[in-house]
């Protein structure tokens, strides 16, 4: 009997809108409308309740050692500790710190970026060119010597690398003919281990292969740009880890004693460059 409930159209009871004698009151709140503005209301009035009975519970003699250090002005906490009043030995140290860490980070993203583009050598490079020209990832050439200017005019670089023309403009896995035919003959035979012959796919069977190789073939492509994407990465972070030590480095430089002057200011996130003058070692 339930299934046949299930079954009969029901009526979809809607919200009406706002009537057209008080579209001059803005739009008609609904259920939803209401359950939103009442649940944050809800929500205050639980947030004041606590605060009140937090402030109903205060031991009026509780006390810390750091209260000596912090009071509360204008509704503001405030603190009497000054951190720049740090020791120069202290600073150094921190500074020196920083350094060791920006060093770490970049041997570590610089060794992981080379072992992505080791393993990803085969693949086409992802150039990408920026706004103000600068190429990240210089374009491999493939350069092939002929006997003259005739034979370079007509050159044919499907007949050259012995493969079909669609895979001629590829840098990787550029199959030859004779395995792109021992493939395809492949996956259009199946040998039958229990009578040992081999038979035809039908046409069905080829479709269902040709689905699963389109679907590991996204798959792969969706894997190289992921790789491509983190060793890219991996290269930005290992840049702006040198810059990070280069200007540590030339902070601690600026400190140490010595005579300098300054002949660059610092840009583009490149710190500043100084000239020492020459001191004669005893």
């Amino acid at each position: 009997m339930s299934s046949l409930r299930n079954a009969v159209k029901r009526i979809a009871h809607k919200e009406r809108s706002q009537p057209q004698k008080r579209q001059h009151l803005g739009i008609l709140q609904k259920k939803k409308d209401y359950k939103k503005r009442a649940e944050d209301y809800h929500r205050k009035e639980d947030r004041i309740r606590t605060l009140r009975e937090k402030a109903a519970m205060k031991n009026p003699d509780e006390f810390y050692f750091g209260m000596h250090n912090a009071q509360v002005q204008d509704g503001s906490h405030k603190s009497n500790t000054d951190y720049r009043d740090v020791p120069p030995e202290m600073i150094q140290l921190m500074k020196d710190q920083d350094l060791s860490y920006f060093r770490m980070q970049k041997q570590r993203d610089a060794k992981k970026a080379e072992r992505l583009q080791a393993s990803l050598h085969l693949l086409t490079p992802a150039t990408n060119d920026s706004d103000d020209g600068v190429q990240k990832s210089k374009r491999k050439q493939h350069t092939v010597f002929v006997e003259n200017q005739e034979s370079a005019r007509n050159f044919d670089v499907a007949a050259h690398f012995d493969t079909v023309p669609e895979l001629a403009g590829r840098k990787f896995n550029r199959l030859r003919k004779q395995t792109i035919q021992e493939a395809a003959k492949a996956s259009t035979t199946v040998h039958d281990a229990d009578n040992g012959e081999d038979y035809q796919l039908t046409s069905r069977e080829l479709e269902k292969q040709a689905k699963m190789q389109k679907k590991i073939a996204r798959k792969l492509a969706k894997a190289r740009a992921s790789a491509y994407g983190e060793m890219e990465a991996r290269i930005r972070r290992a840049e702006a880890m040198q810059n990070a030590e280069d200007i540590l480095t030339t902070e601690k430089n600026v400190g140490a004693k010595g005579r300098k002057r300054k002949i660059k200011e610092a840009e583009g996130g490149k710190p500043a460059q100084y000239k020492w003058r020459r001191k004669r070692l005893a």
